[in-house]
């Protein structure tokens, strides 16, 4: 079992934003959203192992926001996980560019995109947040 959902957060060039739905979504469709990120356009995946009409619905889904060139945020709403590289620093960074933006340290950031295909994938296939840590740790 994989995966039962993928919310991709869309904001068109001078129009409304919206979500796009994806149940059971397949590795190359995770790996192509993750792709499109630009911290603007397609700011925000979000993937989900339980049944439910949008990632938004489930507080312990797997959120990654940014990309290139500031790099990306992972993180757990509840009970908050989030990538954490002590090396990092501790100055404030803002991503998602096209709306409210989100806030975070440096050190919750990975501007490596073949680590945020790697974490994300952990995730996708065991939807374990302990799985995803003990990655972390092994990179």
């Amino acid at each position: 079992m994989t995966a039962r959902h993928l919310t991709v957060l869309h904001y068109p060039p001078r129009q409304h934003w919206h979500c796009v739905e994806i149940r059971e979504p397949s590795w190359e469709e995770v790996s192509a959203a993750i792709r499109q990120m630009d911290d603007a356009e397609f700011p925000i995946v979000q993937l989900s192992w339980n049944d439910v009409d949008s990632c938004f619905d489930d507080e312990a889904s797997f959120n990654i926001i940014g990309g290139p060139p500031t790099g990306f945020a992972l993180f757990e709403f509840f009970p908050g996980w989030k990538f954490d590289d002590p090396g990092g620093g501790d100055e404030d960074v803002r991503l998602w560019q096209s709306d409210q933006g989100y806030f975070c340290k440096r050190r919750n950031i990975i501007v490596d995109i073949a680590l945020v295909l790697k974490l994300s994938k952990v995730y996708f296939e065991t939807g374990s947040y302990d799985e995803v840590r003990h990655a972390c740790s092994s990179r």
